[in-house]
């Protein structure tokens, strides 16, 4: 019986060339897409799946309110947290603190290369169940200078050797022996450091000035993260108790109207995919990415299969006889049902070849020789081919066989000339609201590319500094001609990650305003072409190890209560609660951080132990010639090392976008090659099947042109109101989509309409093409049998 449903199907697919080919280019393109989210799926979900005791490991978060109404929800807690759940609570089995603190440039004898690591407590191993390749769990941090590495990490350093009693320093914070080796694990981790270390040498460090005090600190959330095991049958509600009576000591916040802090539960096998918290460690993607790809992949799958549907019911009447006979003959429903079930099987599966070769070519990186990963693919594709060929199965499995055989033209076409409609109305409704999305898309990331920022960013080219005495290199490299100027900062403007961010307080405003600042040196404002509208730059008379002086900008003064910039220059204000600056000038307001967000209070602070990049001003000319000269110079205060810099205008429109604009235009292609074939499809067989009316009309003497219009008018009907229903879906998405800029572009009808018109003259064309062919074949040949 299968063997003949195969025989049946392999017929008639080759017998309907021009539909069997639409069908599986269609499939095809969206199963490629589909295929390139699932190894994606798989990759993410794959996440913290080989923790022994996952079931019972929840993770402490934090929820801050800062007293001007601002929420942040935090993966990480105050350091003293986990001890203290230890000590006071036996419905904890074992803790586990991460301290993410341990980064720096790790040097041993030949090499020297940046790591990021954190020290944690000897349950590392018992709670998450971590191997090691070389080692002893029970002994590894038994000496405060012992250090765990990653194998990958290992490798990197030592090569394949056994590298234990090794030793590897790390920046300000010493020395340490290797003492173990961390085995691969099976799937991705969430905890994602390069070397860790016993928490006890953190008090070490403390001490020493090393590390700023933080182990009894209940004030400082950041980069401290804590995991608690709980006994059997002391689950989350139990670790909520604990962490609603812990978050009992920030109840003086409330009181003094200091804003608000509470703990929060997260299970551990919630941790991946990303909620997307402040501070979070791990590179798994969120929840809204994956939502995102998996909702495309479906819409894109959806297309494809409404293809099918609809080419299938449509050239059902071709199909009618052979049911009909089949019937005849002592066939059941089901049989021919299963007939066509098996027909849209084969076709997916036919599509899934291509779709793999097409993987292969364009993301040659995906590993697709996995087994388990080829047989959900293949389960993928039956199940896609099982639920496209349900309606045309059952409707084509319904034929009368008397009535087919007596009279074809009385049948009726199954499911209705509506849900062909309806089918071609989605297609295009999709293809017509993502277009108009890609319009504005495309405008929102070009104006964030090219907007002015209130700084320069022309010809200024980033140099890591790399604890080289800023001045001496500044001084060689001002010696170049075509260096008109250089300035040492801790970081990029407009870069998110190389603003700090610092608590400013006034003598009457004790709670302090979160700042982000920039450290700076004299030449900062000058390099980066910032305007002081009060004040003046820092002074010449300065200490270099204490800071004096702080520049803010314009947010700032009104937000510390000063009515006037003038008015804020020579107050004393207190950074991070204790240190006395004065504020020596005031800067126009200019966007510090990227267009997303509105501008803030912000500083400039002279604190030359922050300075890591420089800002190098060239005047325009061979940029190559001017990066080799630098290199020079760079190399010299750097032996052995490359020099790792970037154009600060080319850094900044590499955060325009484009991937996610091209990422878009792809889908969009995809999604309107799908409606277009399926357009394509359905409007030829529509003209064949009326081939004979046409015939007659031209015999009566009808032009050409009334006979397109004729045969055009039902469909061009069917992508206006596609357009209606995808005018106002892609404006509401455009809309949402911009609320994510505090400065953003105009929503824009004309250019969407733009897009919207470029499809319409597509369909316009494919309609066209196929009723000029129609209408010019000879009557003669379409009446000859009649």
């Amino acid at each position: 019986m299968f063997k003949r449903y195969l025989i049946l199907a392999f017929r008639n697919l080759r017998k309907q060339r021009l539909f069997t080919f639409i069908n599986i280019v269609g499939l095809a393109i969206s199963m490629a897409v589909c295929l390139m989210v699932l190894v994606s799926l798989k990759e993410t979900f794959s996440y913290d799946n080989f923790h022994p005791n996952a079931s019972r490991i929840f993770r402490a978060t934090t929820h801050v309110q800062t007293p001007d109404g601002r929420k942040y929800h935090l993966a990480s807690t105050p350091l003293p947290l986990g001890d203290d759940i230890k000590r006071n609570y036996t419905d904890a089995e074992d803790v586990v603190s991460l301290y993410g603190a341990l980064n720096g440039d790790a040097k041993t004898t030949d090499k020297e290369l940046p790591v990021r690591g954190a020290f944690t407590t000897p349950s590392f191993f018992t709670v998450f169940g971590f191997k090691l390749k070389w080692g002893n769990a029970a002994t590894v941090f038994s000496n405060p200078n012992s250090i765990v590495l990653t194998a990958t990490t290992a490798e990197r350093f030592f090569g394949t050797t056994d590298p234990i009693g090794k030793t590897m320093q790390i920046g300000k914070l010493g020395d340490y022996i290797v003492s173990g080796v961390l085995e691969p694990t099976e799937s991705h981790s969430h905890i994602d450091f390069e070397v860790f270390a016993p928490v006890a040498r953190v008090e070490i460090l403390e001490q020493s000035g090393a590390l700023t005090p933080r182990l009894n600190n209940w004030d400082n959330v950041d980069d401290s993260y804590t995991y608690v095991l709980m006994r059997h049958g002391k689950g989350a509600s139990a670790f909520g108790s604990i962490l609603a009576r812990e978050s009992h000591r920030y109840d003086i916040m409330i009181k003094e109207k200091r804003g608000s802090l509470y703990f929060e539960k997260q299970s551990f096998t919630k941790i991946t995919p990303s909620q997307e918290l402040y501070g979070d460690i791990g590179n798994a993607p969120p929840w809204g990415k994956v939502l995102a790809e998996a909702l495309v992949a479906l819409g894109l799958l959806l297309c494809a299969c409404f293809n099918y549907v609809n080419l299938t019911i449509v050239r059902s009447l071709q199909r009618a006889k052979e049911v009909g006979i089949h019937k005849v003959n002592g066939a059941k429903r089901w049989q021919i049902f299963m007939q066509f079930i098996v027909e849209s099987v084969i076709l997916c599966l036919i599509s899934l070849v291509l779709a793999l070769i097409l993987l292969t070519v364009f993301q040659p990186q995906l590993k697709l020789l996995d087994f388990k990963l080829l047989l959900l693919f293949t389960l993928f594709s039956i199940t896609t081919g099982i639920v496209a060929g349900i309606i045309p199965a059952w409707s084509l499995s319904s034929f009368d066989p008397i009535k087919v055989l007596k009279n074809l033209v009385d049948i009726k076409l199954p499911g209705g000339i509506g849900l062909r409609k309806t089918l071609i109305v989605i297609q295009f409704t999709l293809s017509i609201a993502s277009i108009l999305f890609l319009v504005t898309v495309y405008r929102q990331f070009s104006f964030k590319a090219e907007m002015d920022m209130g700084f320069n960013r022309k010809d200024i080219l980033d140099v890591p500094l790399e604890k080289t005495d800023y001045q001496l290199i500044k001084q060689r490299l001002l010696m170049l001609k075509d260096v008109e100027g250089v300035t040492a900062s801790s970081g990029i403007l407009g870069m998110p990650r190389h603003t700090g961010f610092c608590r400013i307080r006034t003598q009457d405003n004790k709670d302090g305003i979160e700042f982000g600042y920039y450290a700076a040196d004299n030449d900062f404002i000058k390099i980066m072409g910032l305007s002081l509208v009060a004040g003046n730059n820092f002074p010449a008379q300065r200490t270099a190890n204490q800071e004096q002086y702080i520049i803010v900008n314009e947010k700032a003064t009104r937000t510390l209560g000063f009515k006037l910039p003038d008015e804020a220059v020579g107050h004393t204000v207190w950074v991070s609660d204790s240190v006395p600056v004065t504020i020596t000038g005031v800067v126009k307001d200019f966007n510090y951080q990227p267009i997303e967000v509105d501008i803030r209070p912000m500083a400039l602070r002279y604190d030359p132990a922050q300075f890591n990049q420089l800002q190098v001003k060239l005047i325009a000319g061979n940029k190559e010639k001017q990066v080799s000269e630098i290199q020079n110079i760079w190399v010299a205060f750097h032996p052995g090392k490359e020099m790792n810099a970037e154009w600060m205008d080319k850094s900044l429109k590499a955060r325009n976008g484009q991937e996610v604009i091209s990422l878009l235009g792809v889908l969009v292609l995809i999604c309107t090659s799908i409606a277009g074939l399926g357009l394509l499809g359905i409007v030829s067989y529509t003209s064949f099947m009326r081939r004979k009316e046409i015939s007659v009309r031209k015999i009566l003497g009808a032009d050409l042109l009334n006979l397109i219009l004729l045969l055009s008018k039902s469909f061009i009907k069917l992508i206006f109101i596609a357009s209606c229903i995808a005018l106002p879906i892609g404006i509401t998405g455009s809309m949402f989509f911009l609320r994510i800029f505090a400065y953003r572009v105009d929503l824009g009808i004309l250019p969407m309409l733009g897009g919207f018109v470029v499809l319409l003259l597509l369909a316009l064309a494919i309609i066209s093409s196929q009723t000029w062919k129609s209408v010019l074949v000879n009557p003669t040949e379409n009446l000859r049998n009649d």
